[in-house]
């Protein structure tokens, strides 16, 4: 789906990219590749890709309905750069070519590669793709892959056309893979692939912006042998939703997603055994366990990368995301200080992921909707009430996974929340009113019976899963025929 709002247009890096690319192919068109002025324009525009690649892990330019799109958002151009958009669209449509993604990896090698190949393909001789796909991987073109209109056109229409449940699985499971990769490199003191954190943030920013809910309902499939990984993707996601609320701009929300995903990498220093315990902590483990988010901000801070905006979020969420709205959290400062707001942030979803997990704060998992009554009885003193407010709305009053007993006597759980009317969410019914476990059936309580005007079934009240014996996780894991 292209994000066409005004307010998810591209960054103005874009604009320059595709103003720099568009001089760099007419120079390559003149020069040799050894020239001076060739030079200078290749340097210029490798400057502005790597700035690019920096920020969003991979850079795809695609040209479609006469536009050209950055990452699938819209470029915005001054009035002096369309003339070389237009270029490089029509450039680009000779050539059947309908995106061109330059991968991280990308050097400046590569990048003069592709200018000359893409000079090469005489197209009034009706050379194509095929032929600037065999220059690109002749130069060692590894990290430039080009794409046909058709495929770009397909590949574009595959998610309307598709399940958004599976797009969101594939990509909360790759976010998944990352972070793993991300723990196991800070834990054994190599670099960190900053690049694929910022791919795979921009990735699940994309998913909440199309549909949360898919992402809701992974988060609350809970596989306890991987929490570590699993609660620090399923905080991006909230604190990204509860972005989306506050109004935050996209590249906003990727920074926030960016600090969130990284906000407890100081456990990695932390001995394995403490962070796997099962059973409570004593007193000693917990003040070793404290010493995460101080841990964490040293460990961002002294990773070999340029300090940049992103990173500069991440070390203060990792810091302050346990200080408390009222200062008395940790770690505990000489002089006390306020949040920010990103911390604040964090610090809601981080909370409200753990207490329904029953990891490290409650060794028995809440209820959703019990975990949100605790945090409002908690709110003066350590969140901010109007975040929490944003949270509420993100989650549901009644949040996925929550178990209901209805007025029929039926046991259902929460599958998907109405945005628009969050007393009203999408339920799969899986016990009748003697307790049988039947065949679930799917009921939207938004929709009025053709009728009677009420809802089909009205909710009596929420019931402790566990009380019960019940498993949410099993019970999403079943699906409505």
């Amino acid at each position: 789906m292209v994000i066409e709002q005004d307010s998810a247009a591209a960054a103005p890096i874009a604009a320059q990219l595709v103003h720099d690319l568009h001089v760099l192919i007419k120079a390559a068109a003149v020069y040799g590749p050894n020239n001076a002025g060739y030079l200078q324009h290749s340097a210029r525009a490798g400057a502005t890709l790597r700035k690019a690649l920096e920020d969003e892990g991979s850079v795809q330019l695609e040209s479609r309905d006469e536009q050209l799109f950055f990452n699938r958002l819209r470029i915005r151009f001054p009035t002096e750069g369309t003339a070389g958009a237009r270029f490089l669209m029509d450039e680009m449509k000779r050539r059947g070519l309908g995106a061109v993604e330059f991968s991280s990896t990308c050097d400046q090698a590569q990048l003069d590669a592709f200018a000359f190949a893409f000079n090469a393909v005489q197209t009034r001789k009706g050379e194509g793709l095929d032929k600037l796909r065999g220059l690109l991987r002749a130069a060692g073109a590894a990290a430039v892959a080009v794409q046909k209109i058709a495929e770009t056109e397909e590949a574009q229409a595959a998610p309307a056309a598709g399940d958004g449940a599976s797009a969101a699985k594939k990509t909360f499971t790759r976010a998944l893979c990352v972070v793993e990769d991300i723990m196991a490199q800070a834990r054994a003191g190599q670099p960190v692939d900053f690049v694929q954190a910022k791919r795979v943030v921009h990735g699940l920013v994309d998913r909440v912006l199309e549909d949360e809910q898919a992402l809701f309902e992974l988060t609350a499939l809970r596989d306890y042998d991987e929490y570590t990984y699993a609660h620090c993707v399923n905080v991006c996601v909230y604190s990204v939703a509860v972005g989306v609320r506050l109004g935050l701009e996209r590249a906003q929300l990727a920074e926030l997603g960016f600090g969130a995903l990284f906000h407890d990498i100081g456990k990695v220093k932390l001995p394995l055994a403490l962070i796997n315990k099962p059973d409570e902590f004593d007193d000693s483990e917990w003040e070793t366990m404290r010493r995460h988010p101080v841990l964490g901000a040293r460990e961002l801070l002294g990773m070999r990368r340029p300090y940049d905006r992103a990173l500069a979020r991440a070390v203060s969420m990792a810091f302050e995301h346990h200080l408390k709205a009222d200062g008395s959290g940790y770690p505990r400062l000489r002089q006390a200080r306020r949040q920010d707001v990103f911390s604040r942030i964090c610090a809601l979803a981080d909370s409200f992921d753990a207490l329904t997990s029953g990891r490290v704060y409650t060794r028995k998992p809440l209820a959703p909707d019990e975990a949100l009554r605790r945090m409002a009885e908690d709110a003066d003193v350590a969140y901010d009430p109007a975040l929490l407010v944003l949270l509420i709305a993100v989650v549901g009053v009644f949040p996925i996974g929550t178990v209901l007993a209805l007025d029929t006597g039926e046991l259902a759980v929460v599958r998907r929340n109405n945005p628009g009317d969050l007393l009203h969410p999408v339920l799969e019914v899986f016990a009748d009113a003697n307790g049988e476990r039947a065949a679930v059936e799917a009921v939207d309580l938004s929709l009025s019976g053709a009728q009677t005007g009420q809802p089909p079934r009205e909710i009596q009240r929420a019931v402790d899963p566990h009380a019960c014996g019940l498993d949410t996780g099993a019970l999403l894991a079943r699906r409505s025929p």
